[in-house]
């Protein structure tokens, strides 16, 4: 089953530092941090027990970010919450684990026994206030299943042998491989008694190693030959949410605001796209705000980027783990309508959750002198990933090839895209309207 968003559509990033191992393992009650995301969660399971339009909005008003709180009309989260309390409540939370800084993740078992993933995104713009919720709801796609030690020695054998074959930094993936071996033959990971327990330890020992917070094991059961997937629910989702575009306005002064949390494929995006870029490409100056966007597609990082410039422009290459470039990215020759004005400057906002695509987006524009960066250094994601199934349940996703920039030959991997002008996230709007305004 799919996500369930209670914000606005992202790809799913991982903060700054590597996962931890989920606890407790058994099904028994599981208590909360005392901490700020903790103490966040504690309401957002409060609310959904309660369903009341009350709850939901002392919630709201508490704990939610205030931009995301501007993004969706309380009317509507009433609305999803009074649906989850119907089909959910009372959940009762059996584990808890965090992915990421301050990414708190928890397992729950609704009222039917249905198991319920969540993930806490937290909002750049406050101590304990969150950006948003993913949802999954469903029972083998994230409920733990029973290992012993000689299922846990395949899934790790199976782990080594895939990073050893096809990591994109062959030495990295050598170290990784031998890591996890040593502790298999330690008995490091015998007392993990399932495979989402094993899945946290295994992303945070290989992240430790690269670094790397593309790289990660998860839960992902195979289909049956007999089940088609169904992509429908998945395009139904992206249609609702406006294939990740939010909001789009013409600001005081005649500056263009587009925020997108998501670089979405796909023909009804790219239409999508092509109408907030038509909307704003008379304006002076242009904000692309990428606060909240965790990445995506290429090809739509391509799409929107050719409106920005009117020659053929090289914007970034992708060079395989012998170091071959196996694909270039230019701007298109044409796109649907105009582009925007020649000279009108570009903003783009940043925060410490801006991820992969994202940063690709903002790092292209800053080599090419097209953009100003605004915000907060970014996460540092810059290798696309391919899945490797370890079992019938596990899946590692390898990063198998890196970014290359044309004009600086590296990338953000590790150290994110560095802002031009540096403000904390919340404050990176006000900063690039002052900056626009200066330079209109």
């Amino acid at each position: 089953m799919l996500p369930i968003l209670l914000a606005a559509l992202a790809v799913f990033a991982p903060g700054p530092t590597a996962a931890q191992p989920s606890q407790p393992t058994r099904e028994e009650a599981a208590s909360l941090p005392d901490s700020p995301q903790g103490r966040a969660a504690g309401a957002f399971i409060g609310m959904i027990n309660d369903g009341s339009a009350a709850a939901v909005r002392a919630f709201e008003e508490t704990y939610r970010g205030s931009a995301q709180r501007a993004a969706v009309a309380i009317e509507e989260r009433v609305a999803r919450v009074e649906r989850m309390h119907a089909e959910l409540a009372p959940l009762a939370v059996v584990r808890v684990g965090t992915r990421g800084e301050g990414e708190l993740t928890l397992i729950a078992r609704a009222r039917d026994g249905q198991t319920v993933a969540m993930e806490f995104i937290p909002a750049p713009d406050g101590e304990g206030r969150i950006d948003g919720v993913r949802l999954r709801i469903g029972g083998d796609e994230v409920a733990p299943a029973a290992l012993d030690k000689a299922g846990i020695a395949r899934i790790v054998e199976s782990a080594a042998r895939a990073l050893e074959e096809g990591y994109v930094y062959p030495e990295v993936g050598r170290r990784m491989a031998e890591s996890v071996r040593q502790k298999l033959g330690s008995g490091g990971y015998d007392q993990l008694g399932d495979d989402v327990a094993l899945a946290d330890a295994l992303t945070e020992d290989l992240r430790a190693v690269s670094r790397d917070l593309h790289l990660g094991v998860h839960i992902e059961p195979q289909a049956t030959e007999t089940e088609a997937p169904d992509h429908s629910a998945a395009l139904r989702e992206l249609a609702a949410d406006n294939y990740g575009f939010r909001e789009v306005e013409v600001l005081p002064g005649n500056i263009g605001y587009v925020r997108f949390d998501a670089f979405v494929p796909g023909p009804e995006a790219e239409a999508t796209a092509a109408g907030a870029i038509a909307f704003i490409r008379g304006c002076d100056a242009v904000i692309f705000d990428l606060r909240r966007n965790g990445g995506g597609s290429p090809e739509m990082i391509r799409f929107l980027t050719s409106y920005l410039f009117e020659e053929p422009t090289h914007l970034n290459d992708m060079v395989d783990r012998d170091g071959n470039i196996v694909e270039e990215y230019w701007t298109l020759e044409s796109v649907p309508g105009e582009r925007l004005r020649p000279g009108a400057p570009v903003y783009v906002l940043t925060s410490a959750y801006t991820f992969s695509g994202a940063e690709e987006f903002s790092y292209n524009l800053k080599n090419l002198g097209r953009g100003t960066i605004v915000g907060e250094q970014t996460g540092g994601g810059a290798h696309p990933v391919r899945g490797e199934r370890l079992s019938e349940r596990v899946v590692i996703g390898i990063p198998f090839m890196r970014a290359q920039n044309p004009i600086s030959k590296t990338n953000w991997e590790g150290v994110g895209v560095e802002p031009d002008v540096e403000a904390p996230a919340g404050e990176a709007l006000e900063r690039a309207l002052e900056l626009a305004r200066e330079a209109s």
